[in-house]
């Protein structure tokens, strides 16, 4: 049973709620519109959240990926008009020398020296790799488009991505895989005497080498990826490309002990 302290004790705590309520009853005209205001502004400041929730999540979904594929797509676009560039230049000045030699207004005997001094000096320029041709170039800067959407995402099982999300795999996409992808191909499609780097010249041997593998398809290896990432592929990055798997945008496999990653996106 209770003892008469704690009966005393609660009687008093009653006695107060009491007071407390007169009070407020008491100056209830002067708190009322006080409190009235600030509800209102509480409303006001909690649609002012959702609204701003809402232009999140609709750039998320909508403008975000949107303004991040336009700025790839503008850096490919620029790269592949410098490229042009320095294709025309070389083009025209072949082309004025070739007018040149047409149209030569020089002398007979200056015509045989300059003659002569081409012949001579014709294996030299024939092999320096500036004046080498390219091969065409069957890549284009837009064929490793991708767009990842949040139902896509989705609909990776949540023990395959694990903590992962959408922005993560699309950062690393598009900072490891897809220049992955244009670096070697850019150089793979370069002319053997156009490559005068050293490294170059050995990733393009071992490019062409692979390139029997898999004809007709691009591919990127696993040592590729390292390279590319300047270290080991430790579990977390297999996870990213497990799940680049699963959306059909990578398929692995393997040849003679090698691991390669086939584009499959637009397949």
């Amino acid at each position: 049973m209770e003892n008469i302290t704690t009966l005393l004790e609660r009687q008093v705590q009653l006695l107060h709620r009491i007071e407390t309520f007169f009070e407020l009853q008491a100056c209830k005209p002067d708190i009322v519109p006080e409190m009235n205001e600030l509800n209102r502004q509480c409303l006001d400041t909690t649609s002012a959240f959702h609204k701003a929730k809402l232009s999140l999540d609709k750039f998320r979904n909508e403008l975000g990926p949107k303004y991040v594929d336009v700025v790839r797509k503008m850096q490919r676009n620029q790269m592949l008009v410098i490229h042009l560039m320095e294709q025309l230049k070389d083009d025209n000045h072949q082309r004025k020398h070739v007018l040149r030699e047409q149209n030569g207004q020089t002398n007979p005997v200056d015509s045989a020296k300059k003659q002569s001094r081409i012949k001579c000096f014709s294996p030299i320029i024939k092999n320096r790799p500036f004046v080498t041709k390219m091969k065409p170039r069957c890549l284009s800067f837009v064929d490793f488009n991708f767009n990842i959407s949040h139902e896509e995402f989705d609909q990776i099982p949540k023990y395959m991505r694990g903590r992962e999300n959408l922005d993560e795999l699309v950062a690393f996409m598009q900072s490891v895989i897809v220049p992955c992808f244009e670096e070697k191909y850019s150089l793979l499609y370069k002319n053997k005497k156009a490559v005068t780097n050293q490294q170059d010249l050995a990733l393009w041997k071992i490019f062409n080498q692979q390139q029997s593998a898999f004809p007709n398809i691009k591919f990127v290896t696993q040592g590729d990826i390292a390279r590319k990432m300047g270290r080991l592929i430790d579990k977390k990055v297999n996870v990213k490309l497990q799940m680049l798997r699963h959306l059909h945008i990578l398929q692995e496999t393997r040849n003679d002990g090698t691991v390669y990653y086939l584009w499959c996106r637009d397949c």
